[in-house]
């Protein structure tokens, strides 16, 4: 028989008791996850309170809850358990790479990456693979984030039908916006946007060129960048290659403005990135001061504000906010200067180059796009296979959903004929000096705001930067008014909106600031949670 002395026999006793202590405490400092930002899991990965695997399981738990309901993410990364647990060795032995190491991110499914497919929404590009991932896929990896899965998109970037829905793929169903029950989430990188909305994920990646990122973040209440075209690489992605840009889409400016300083940078697969006059590319959080709105000017440019075809904000309540939202910017430091219009406005829809130039250029982006693809299994190669494969394959909802635009692109003449390359002078001219440079030069301004709703289409025609920021939500009292397809819907109460701030070509380090400002006098997207929340969190997960 072994005989213990007190004092053995009290740390025997006490030791389990330490340890489930310590346990404990661990887990109820793990935060919400909704809540947690990447700097905040990257804390808690850096001290041991978790670990890459734990936070991949969690996110995936998070994602089967609700995806059969909302239809935000088209596919999950088969190794990226795998690869959570190669980073957590790796941060065990040589430390981690980057704030991003173990962190793990969703990109819309038009951004290339191995090992996932890249449909753009559409069966006909099933199994089809290219021979390099895109340029910003690397960069993330690189720095040691896990690409966790691809998010559903409005089909082919909307440039397939007229007759469609926001958030709808024959690949990845439709998407929901999360706000309001059946909601459109607007788009096209709409999964991207509610994956962020629900917590499905730390950070996400969208595309835009006219909207996509702006308008999806504006109806999911979150944070997005639209930078520069010229600033982050868009090789080997569906999207438009002269004026489309790839950008962040979070909870916070903060994060944004985190994930861009990855995602920026020149690429040779990109020969629009070389020409970037930077020698060392920003520090974009750095740019996030609470200060940053004293000193700045601001400009409105009113006629942005209803454009001359008679679409634009119908809702008192978003004018009522974007006015208080003027209010608030300038009691804080911000020079306002009102009514500083888009000098051309009027004949940027009058003329309409875009319904020239965005069709050729579609028709030639997206043949160069097939002509990399390593694996092609239905034989895609020009606009017209797109189009056979969508009216003969039984997934694509032909003629439910019509071809009416893809038509259109096959029709275009080619991208070098003079009546598209003067279509897209005018169109450098109607953004630029007739639309966004020459209202900043005429008041002086460092950047214009508007609401959300209606601040894409001038950045769109050349390229500019444009940040968005939960700004509100539609009232009780707002009529229930539903899309054009009458499928989703539009306007309800509960809908949130947001505010742009649009700036010249390589100005995202004055936007950041001017938006993480106006971020933190309001913190809008706290006031209201989605209707839709999967329930699973860190502490569940421990130990699994």
């Amino acid at each position: 028989m072994i005989h213990l002395s007190p004092l053995r026999l009290g740390l025997i006793i006490l030791i389990p008791i330490v340890i489930f202590s310590w346990y404990r405490s661990s887990v109820q400092q793990l935060p919400l996850i909704r809540d947690a930002s990447i700097e905040t899991l990257q804390q808690h990965l850096s001290d041991g309170t978790l670990t890459s695997e734990h936070l991949v399981r969690t996110y995936l738990a998070r994602i089967s809850e609700v995806n059969d309901e909302i239809h935000a993410v088209a596919e999950t990364n088969p190794d990226a358990l795998i690869i959570a647990r190669h980073l957590d060795q790796e941060r065990r032995i040589s430390g981690p790479r980057s704030v991003l190491h173990g962190i793990p991110i969703l990109v819309k499914d038009s951004i290339s990456a191995h090992g996932m497919n890249n449909t753009a929404g559409s069966y006909c590009l099933e199994g089809a693979k290219t021979k390099m991932e895109a340029s910003v896929i690397s960069k993330l990896r690189d720095a040691g984030a896990i690409i966790l899965g691809k998010t559903n998109m409005s089909q082919w970037g909307n440039a397939r039908s007229v007759n469609s829905s926001n958030g709808w793929s024959s690949w990845g169903g439709q998407t929901y916006g999360v706000y309001v029950m059946g909601q459109d989430p607007c788009g096209s990188s709409s999964g991207s946007a509610t994956s962020i909305a629900m917590g499905l994920v730390a950070a996400a990646v969208g595309a835009e060129t006219v909207g996509s990122i702006t308008c999806a973040a504006m109806k999911s209440n979150i944070v997005s960048i639209k930078p520069t075209a010229a600033l982050v690489a868009k090789d080997n992605v569906i999207v438009s290659q002269r004026r489309g840009s790839l950008g962040p889409m979070t909870s916070t400016v903060r994060d944004a403005a985190l994930l861009l300083n990855f995602m920026a940078g020149r690429s040779e697969s990109d020969p629009l990135t070389i020409n970037i006059p930077f020698k060392h590319y920003p520090d974009y959080l750095a740019s996030c001061d609470t200060k940053a709105l004293r000193n700045s000017r601001i400009g409105i440019p009113r006629n942005g504000l209803k454009n001359p075809i008679g679409s634009g904000i119908n809702t008192t309540a978003i004018m009522q906010a974007f006015e208080d939202a003027v209010s608030l910017l300038r009691r804080n430091g911000a020079t306002i200067i009102d009514n500083v219009n888009y000098p051309k406005y009027d004949d940027l829809y009058r003329s309409s180059p875009q319904s020239i130039f965005g069709p050729a250029e579609y028709k030639f982006d997206i043949t160069q796009y097939f002509k990399n693809l390593s694996t092609n299994p239905h034989n895609i190669h020009n606009i017209n296979d797109v189009i056979a494969c969508s009216k003969s394959h039984p997934k694509e909802e032909f003629p439910f959903r019509d071809i009416v635009n893809l038509e259109k692109a096959a029709a275009a003449p080619d991208l070098d004929t003079p009546e598209v390359l003067n279509a897209l002078k005018e169109m450098e001219f109607l953004g630029g000096e007739g639309g966004i440079d020459g209202a900043l030069k005429a008041a002086d301004a460092d950047a214009l705001i508007l609401p959300s709703v209606i601040c894409s289409d001038v950045p769109g025609f050349v390229g500019y930067p444009v940040i968005t920021v939960p700004m509100g939500f539609l009232p009780t009292d707002t009529p229930v008014t539903k899309n054009p397809r009458k499928d989703l819907i539009d306007e309800a109460p509960n809908v949130p909106f947001g505010l742009c701030f649009i700036g010249t070509a390589l100005s995202e380090e004055k936007l950041i600031g001017l938006a993480y400002s106006f971020e933190q006098l309001t913190k809008v997207a706290s006031q209201r949670s989605p209707i839709v929340l999967p329930k699973t969190e860190l502490r569940d997960m421990r130990g699994n």
